[in-house]
């Protein structure tokens, strides 16, 4: 049975030098992009593997579908989702994560800035709450070398 050991919810997936940071911070090899309209799009994906490094494992899965994956699969994970409810669902779902990391929350309708590159609305507040009393580290920290910042 494979285990998350972080979960980053990250507006923009793999972006960047994203899953080489923390993966190479974590000691990960394995990173599953959790996303229902990622995963069966075949651009989108190609997209996403040019930003994950060739030594890193990667997997694109719909969310329903990350606990069932992580059953049948043995191994440390990091996982990329969109959002907080997408993470909900995943936590619901009974997979084990140890660690959550918020590291971009695009500002939009509702939302308001918590940090730079951090926009939360109630939901979210919520989500975030739920999370930290279920025992799982959580956390602000957008890029690897930057300071955590709690959330609440």
């Amino acid at each position: 049975m494979g285990k998350i050991t972080l979960a980053r919810i990250d507006s923009r997936l793999a972006n960047g030098s994203v899953v080489k940071d923390w993966c190479d911070s974590y000691n990960l090899k394995k990173v599953i992009i959790a996303n229902d309209r990622t995963a069966t799009d075949h651009i989108r994906i190609e997209v996403m593997d040019l930003t994950v490094p060739d030594f890193i494992e990667s997997t694109y899965l719909k969310v329903a579908n990350v606990k069932d994956f992580l059953d049948k699969n043995e191994g440390e994970y990091f996982l990329l989702i969109k959002n907080t409810g997408d993470l909900e669902k995943i936590i619901d779902s009974g997979a084990q994560i140890t660690e959550v990391n918020v590291g971009v929350i695009h500002l939009s309708i509702g939302k308001k800035s918590l940090t730079e590159l951090v926009a939360v609305d109630d939901e979210d507040m919520r989500i975030f709450e739920k999370i930290k009393n279920t025992g799982i580290k959580i956390f602000i920290k957008t890029s690897i070398n930057d300071k955590e910042e709690k959330i609440i």
